[in-house]
């Protein structure tokens, strides 16, 4: 019998569903749900994206479904793990038995990197199969995240989440040829090299002179002059702009950013001068990758309901146009 885990986060909130007189019907909390699909990764031969994939059996509404956040959804824990699909939306398989956390693919699509243990990790990969006996351990302080290649796959930056005496956190430079770590900025996050020169760029926090949070400034660091300039500042009501990835000409620059207006997770770009803020979701997105010929892959995810659509992935053009479904959802509604 397939174990069928629970799983479900309740948040204290300030708002709750209404009816049409405008009178609360649903309980002051919400259950934020686990979003059955998620990190998806295109692969550089364009044929294939991974993903992260936990089904969903049953969800349940207890107050009916017009209390959408308070629903209790029972996840399939034993079919989770990475899965692959070809990209025409056939072939959906899973891979692994576990999760890769924040995947990415090296330049080659050889190798795959992550985050196991909190620690940053490599695995081979021949195109249809991962040899996990390759797996190599990167990283062995800290807790480091986000892994990104170079253009050429002879680095990875990556996100150091600890900062204390001893470890610097931030964004890191894991060189092969030299089997060394070098840390760039210490409040760096969200790194991603461009995909002609050995350049990255990484956001930072940016606080007023009364300390409040005000936006976040997004920098390109050039690795060989080991120098940094202001690219762009995001200011209200984007923040926590986070997941900034280069496209694969590096013109364009996509990241996901919350709106302080009520407006939840979407997907954005600028041109890579750091110009023309361009909103490309409505319905929320909570993380995407870019495929070789510059289409979008991304979750459509907005924390407040899974059904058919929502917690799936989709794919459309660069600018936002010719959305269309990837991925399905297939469970039972109990209310």
């Amino acid at each position: 019998m397939k174990l069928i885990l629970r799983f479900c986060i309740i948040s204290i909130v300030l708002f709750s569903c209404n009816d049409d007189s405008g009178k609360s019907n649903c309980p002051p909390y919400d259950i934020v749900p686990e979003s059955p699909y998620n990190d998806p990764v295109w692969h550089p031969s364009g044929n294939i994206i991974g993903f992260n994939h936990k089904p969903i059996k049953e969800i349940h509404y207890p107050n009916g479904y017009d209390c959408p956040r308070q629903a209790v959804y029972e996840y399939d824990n034993d079919s989770a793990g990475f899965w692959l699909i070809n990209s025409d939306g056939t072939n959906q398989r899973r891979i692994l038995p576990y999760i890769l956390t924040t995947p990415a693919w090296s330049p080659d699509g050889k190798w795959i990197a992550f985050s196991k243990g909190a620690q940053i990790c490599i695995m081979s990969f021949d195109g249809t199969q991962f040899d996990t006996t390759t797996i190599v351990q990167l990283t062995t302080e800290g807790r480091n995240f986000l892994p990104a290649w170079s253009r050429n796959g002879d680095k990875i930056a990556f996100n150091e989440s600890i900062c204390d005496k001893t470890i610097k956190c931030g964004i890191w430079i894991f060189g092969f040829e030299a089997r060394a770590q070098t840390n760039i900025n210490i409040y760096g996050n969200y790194p991603s090299w461009h995909p002609s020169s050995d350049s990255l760029i990484y956001v930072t926090n940016a606080i007023n002179e009364k300390g409040t949070d005000v936006g976040d400034s997004i920098w390109i660091y050039i690795n060989p002059l080991k120098v940094k300039h202001l690219l762009k500042y995001v200011a209200l009501p984007n923040y926590d702009n986070r997941n900034l990835r280069y496209s694969p000409t590096g013109t364009i620059i996509a990241f996901i950013s919350s709106l302080s207006t009520g407006g939840g997770m979407q997907l954005y770009t600028i041109n890579s001068d750091g110009s023309g803020l361009k909103q490309l979701t409505t319905d929320g997105c909570k993380n995407f990758s870019w495929s070789p010929e510059g289409k979008i892959v991304y979750l459509n995810f907005d924390n407040s309901r899974i059904d058919k659509t929502k917690g799936t992935l989709w794919i459309m053009n660069a600018d936002g146009t010719n959305k269309r479904q990837l991925t399905y959802n297939n469970f039972q509604i109990i209310q």
